[in-house]
C-alpha cells in the first residue's frame, strides 16, 4: 500500500471515529443521526464494528487516544485553500492567506458547535 493510500485510510478512520463519537454524544438513533448527517447507515455500522473491534494497531491507537485535532500542512501556494472535513461530512475551504483572527473565531464557533 502506498503512503498516499495509507494516509487516506488513516483519514477515513479518523473521520468515522469522530462521526461515531459525535453520534454517541448526540443521543440520537443511528438511523436518525445518519440521515441528519447525510451518512450511509450501512457504512456507519461497518465502521463502528471495525473501530470497536480494534482490528489493526492503527485502530487501537485511535481508540485509545482519540483526538479532535489532525495535523495540517499549510500549502506553499497562497492560492490553494485549506480544506477541513468536519465531523458532519461537510468540507470547509479557507484561503491560506485568511486572517488568523477570523480563522481562530471560525474554529472556536465550530468547536462550540461540536463540529471539530
Amino acid at each position: 500500500m502506498s503512503s498516499k493510500q495509507t494516509k487516506l485510510k488513516k483519514e477515513r478512520q479518523q473521520f468515522w471515529q469522530m462521526a461515531i463519537e459525535t453520534w454517541q454524544d448526540s443521543g440520537m438513533s443511528v438511523s436518525k443521526f445518519c440521515k441528519a448527517e447525510g451518512l450511509s447507515e450501512g457504512t456507519f455500522y461497518s465502521w463502528r464494528k471495525k473501530l470497536s473491534g480494534g482490528h489493526s494497531q492503527q485502530t487501537k491507537q485511535i481508540n485509545s487516544n482519540p483526538s479532535a485535532f489532525i495535523e495540517v500542512a499549510i500549502p506553499k501556494n497562497d492560492h490553494t485553500p485549506i480544506e477541513l472535513v468536519l465531523s458532519s461530512g461537510h468540507t470547509l475551504r479557507i484561503r491560506s492567506f485568511a486572517d488568523n483572527k477570523i480563522l481562530s473565531n471560525v474554529l472556536s464557533v465550530l468547536r462550540r458547535a461540536g463540529l471539530c
